[in-house]
């Protein structure tokens, strides 16, 4: 089916007027949805994100009147491309994500579809309950996806899969009629009066599993893991779950309306055992006799994850911290139990297990359960770790989730390898060892003709190999394209014809999703990958430094689609989605966007259009995804790369051109002070500034200060024997002068004094500055000059050497990344300064032995950071100098302030921003401030944002330090 735009818009109005939900059909929108976490690419015919159910039988309806396929999506990280296809995408995720209802005695949940399984997990803790198929994709996994995959998890060795944990599905059926499909009893046919349609189903049902019995009992795989075709072998005449049907298919035979899950009281003690081994086939080799120890998981990371991980900053204190030596291969194995010491117990059999195979093997274990979640976390990532490997070769998903019994773990990873090294690549191995599915991703560049028919030829090898073994040729992540083709050659002829009988039963005209477990497309058709055969990313000239990945486009195609940036609750990222749930604002929804802009996939001119303006609009430059994103997407640094180009072709603002001008333009803000700082007493002005220049009449505008008090406190610094240079930025200096005066007194108090440039050198007809406001709109080639002026002073006056102490951490932390990405500054070699936020330069000097105290300092300090010190990891030179001082303190979990810089003082992004603050920076400081409590956030922004929509007015740092050391005796 090929549509043309016309006949899209048409469905797309069409749909509009039918729904209280949203439809999405514009090329953009189309283009980002049109990809999952897997090898292919198909775009949708339109996106419908519903309301309700109601919403959705319209859609139904609709699509079965104009004869349109209809796929149903969750998180779209799907591996194998469930989740894509030329139909019309019910995206349950952003309305249809409630718990309807919690049965405590029974244990039981009805939750919709959309529901992220994190976000379930979370409410049902204070019942002392979990849903314990435990995906790695929890922060983003949805129930309806995860029982349509029939999801695994880490601990499936003792909880089971989502078929065994799922009670109920109350399913769409394709005439729109409603069902729940549950357990029943051998009578039901007998006893059910009502021959409705799902009994017609049921007994079909019955039918093809008598007729095709003696298939079932010897070509379905005998292991724990197998999630291929559909569950022909769990149908039973004497009665069965007949939900059991519809997990794990894929979307193909019907909607989900809602599910019924089986809860699992949280375990009381739990401990892990950290195995590791010099060798990886003894890993494989042990692996049968650890689980008879009975432990509830046994999670394989490879020495190849291990040193990736090494890189990326957000793993690097893990791998410190709990990994030692170069091991080949580490087990993760966990023991829960009610009882702390049979799990001491099981932990002991464990060590004795793992150092009488191998005196050379290494073994650790953990009672905290903070130390087991931060090692579950970095296994948990496994794949996006593996997914930052730099270059067109990665590590692909095309056999990663096969299964074999323990029996022959070992022997099938060694001849795997050898299958690798036939075709010239090798494989990274991880994950669920105890049930023998490894995810094994060989390297492959999908962009080669060459490496694509390698693809197919060990995907053929590794499924012959493992017919063998008498596995599945998929323990976990399904079918869709990627494997569905190969049902014939794992199961047979005659099972294929019943998965045929199956979905035509519930499905006769094949509208839902179309071509996967059943007359599937090819694996290799190249027509479908992202990356087809004429595929080619446009290079343009950029005024960042993108050689680390090759070109721009190479490091926007980092983004592998697994969907990290949709997480809603630990971290940053991604801010913006957070408040709209909207694809377009997440880190995946924006790379998307400028890969298929970039190879010319989307309208011409996409890079610089309108379009891709409106995509980029709400990052608030947080640069979580630096971090948080295991393959560092950094979308802040490629919004400002777009808006660079963006502005050569469109004009700015006026407000725009004003702040991202603040550096030259503050002394005409200065001359209008009397003005300015009278706004909110003069009610018309107040309108008049927000009509023309769209600052929010609703916020609290800074004032702009007298300076004399600074310059009296900084000519007033006598007889020091150090020098630091104090990055006075544009807007402490304007609006926050106290800030700098207590900066100076806490750096006279160890003996330095502080140099603010322009108070030094006549020639500076204005401060040096960061270029930090020309960056956030795109100004590089600015940003580059006031750079270069830095540098030029710190050369020309010999201050190469000369700490440089900053108070503003978006201001001084851009010394640590886009100074060092901007292309043609001169002489930046030279630069060998370090560069400090105040507080990590004070905690420098008290551990280079500067003795003091703090005794009579009583308050409690929570302890707000700024995204750029998270994403940089320099929040905890704050939080060690407070201990360090004996402070009582508390990080509290505030994510993004949402002010960022000027973003939330334009009134079009007021309520964005004000949401982006109350979802979880306010009621975390309403829920853990006290009467005597000091709020320490460094960013200006932060501060701002606090004071607007709390009764608290936070403070820089260095006034908490001032007053610290104001109680030394």
């Amino acid at each position: 089916m090929k549509l043309n735009q016309s006949s899209i818009s048409k469905i797309g109005r069409e749909l509009q007027s039918l729904v209280k939900g949203e439809v999405l059909f514009d090329e953009f929108s189309r283009g980002r949805y049109s990809t999952d976490a897997s090898i292919y690419q198909i775009t949708p015919i339109a996106i419908t994100i519903p309301k309700d159910t109601d919403d959705v039988l319209r859609v139904l309806e609709y699509c079965k009147l104009n004869e349109l396929p209809i796929l149903p999506r969750g998180a779209g990280s799907s591996q194998c491309g469930q989740s894509i296809g030329e139909c019309v995408v019910l995206d349950y995720s952003k309305f249809q994500n409630q718990i309807l209802d919690i049965n405590l005695d029974e244990k039981t949940a009805w939750v919709q579809p959309g529901l992220v399984l994190d976000q379930l997990n979370a409410h049902l803790k204070k019942y002392d309950l979990c849903f314990p198929v435990d995906v790695s994709t929890s922060s983003r996994a949805t129930i309806g996806g995860m029982t349509g995959n029939n999801s695994c998890g880490s601990r499936s060795l003792y909880y089971g899969n989502m078929v065994h944990n799922v009670e109920a599905v109350e399913a769409i059926l394709d005439d729109g009629s409603l069902y729940i499909f549950e357990n029943i009893k051998k009578d039901y046919l007998i006893t059910k009066n009502n021959q409705n349609r799902q009994y017609k189903i049921i007994e079909e049902l019955i039918k093809i599993y008598l007729n095709n019995k003696q298939e079932i009992n010897e070509n379905f795989p005998k292991t724990q893991r197998r999630v291929g075709g559909y569950n022909l072998d769990l149908i039973n005449p004497n009665g069965f779950n007949t939900s059991n049907i519809l997990v794990g298919s894929e979307g193909t035979l019907s909607l989900f309306n809602k599910v019924k899950i089986k809860l699992s009281p949280i375990p009381k003690q739990k401990m892990l055992g950290l195995c590791a081994f010099q060798n990886f086939r003894q890993a494989m080799e042990i692996t049968k006799e650890i689980v008879k120890l009975k432990p509830t998981a046994v999670e394989l990371m490879d020495d190849n994850l291990l040193n990736l991980a090494k890189l990326i900053p957000m793993f690097q204190g893990s791998i410190k911290k709990y990994f030692k030596g170069n091991p080949e291969a580490v087990l993760m194995v966990e023991f829960i139990d009610d009882n702390l010491n049979e799990v001491k117990h099981k932990i002991k059999d464990l060590e004795s297990l793992i150092l009488t195979q191998n005196k050379n093997n290494f073994f650790s274990f953990y009672e905290n359960l903070t130390d087991q979640k931060e090692i579950f976390e970095m296994r948990k990532a496994g794949l996006n770790i593996l997914m930052s490997l730099k270059g067109d070769k990665k590590p692909v998903a095309f056999i990663e989730d096969c299964a074999v019994s323990l029996d022959h773990l070992a022997d099938y990873t060694t001849r795997l390898n050898e299958v690798f090294k036939k075709y010239n690549t090798s494989g990274m191995f991880y994950a669920h060892a105890s049930v023998g599915t490894l995810h094994v991703r060989p390297i492959i560049n999908m962009k080669s003709e060459q490496d694509i028919k390698n693809m197919r030829s060990i995907t053929e090898e590794a499924f012959q190999m493992v017919k063998e073994y008498k596995g599945a040729h998929s323990g976990e992540h399904g079918d869709g394209i990627l494997r569905s083709e190969f049902h014939e050659m794992m199961f047979g002829k005659k099972l294929v014809n019943a998965f045929e009988s199956v979905k035509d039963l519930f499905d006769h005209k094949s509208i839902f999703n179309p071509h996967k477990i059943v007359r599937s497309y090819k694996q290799n058709d190249r027509s479908l990958m992202r990356y087809k055969a004429d595929y080619k990313a446009e290079k343009i000239n950029t005024h960042y430094d993108w050689s680390n990945w090759g070109e721009f486009s190479d490091a926007v195609e980092m983004c592998n689609n697994n969907g990290a940036c949709r997480k809603l609750d630990s971290g940053v990222m991604c801010p913006s989605y957070r408040v709209t749930k909207d694809e377009k604002d997440l880190v995946r929804g924006r790379a998307n966007t400028l890969r298929l802009a970039l190879s010319n996939q989307l309208p011409k001119d996409a890079f610089v259009s309108k379009e891709m303006f409106e995509t980029m609009e709400l990052c608030v430059g947080c640069k979580a995804c630096q971090r948080e994103c295991p393959m560092s997407v950094d979308i802040s640094k490629m919004k400002s790369e777009f808006l660079f180009h963006y502005y050569k072709k469109f004009s700015m603002k006026l407000k725009d051109k004003i702040i991202s001008n603040m550096p030259q333009n503050i002394w005409l803000i200065k001359l209008m002070a009397p003005i300015f700082n009278n706004i909110k007493n003069i009610p018309i002005l107040n309108k008049v500034i927000e009509w023309l220049f769209n600052f929010s009449t609703k916020r609290t505008m800074p004032e702009v200060q007298n300076i004399n008090p600074l310059k009296d406190i900084y000519y007033s610094q006598k007889n020091f024997n150090n020098k630091v240079i104090l990055l006075a930025d544009t807007f402490n200096i304007n609006f926050e002068i106290q800030n700098l005066i207590y900066a100076i007194k806490v750096l006279n108090k160890f003996d330095y004094k502080a140099i603010i440039p322009n108070f030094d050198d006549d020639s500076l007809e204005r401060p040096l500055c960061c270029g930090r406001t020309y960056i956030s709109y795109g100004q590089l080639d600015k940003a580059q000059a006031e750079m270069q002026r830095f540098t030029n002073y710190i050369i020309n006056n010999n201050y190469t050497s000369t700490p440089v102490v900053g108070i503003e951490p978006s201001c001084l932390l851009t010394f640590n990344d886009e100074y060092n990405s901007l292309k043609n500054i001169e002489n930046k070699e030279k630069i060998k300064n370090k560069f400090y936020l105040i507080e990590e330069f004070i905690l420098e000097k008290i551990k280079d032995g500067k003795k003091i105290s703090t005794n009579k300092f009583s308050n409690n300090v929570l302890v707000h950071g700024h995204c750029h010190q998270k994403s940089q990891d320099r929040l905890k030179g704050l939080l060690e100098l407070l201990t360090t001082l004996n402070i009582k303190h508390k990080p509290i979990e505030t994510s993004c302030c949402g002010m960022a810089g000027s973003f939330g003082y334009d009134a079009k992004n007021y309520d964005i921003s004000k949401k982006m603050a109350h979802l979880t920076l306010i009621p975390t400081i309403k829920k853990e401030f006290k009467n005597d409590d000091i709020i320490v956030a460094n960013g200006t922004s932060c501060r701002s944002q606090i004071f607007d929509f709390s009764d608290q007015k936070p403070q820089h740092v260095s006034q908490l330090l001032f007053k610290i050391f104001e109680t030394i005796n």
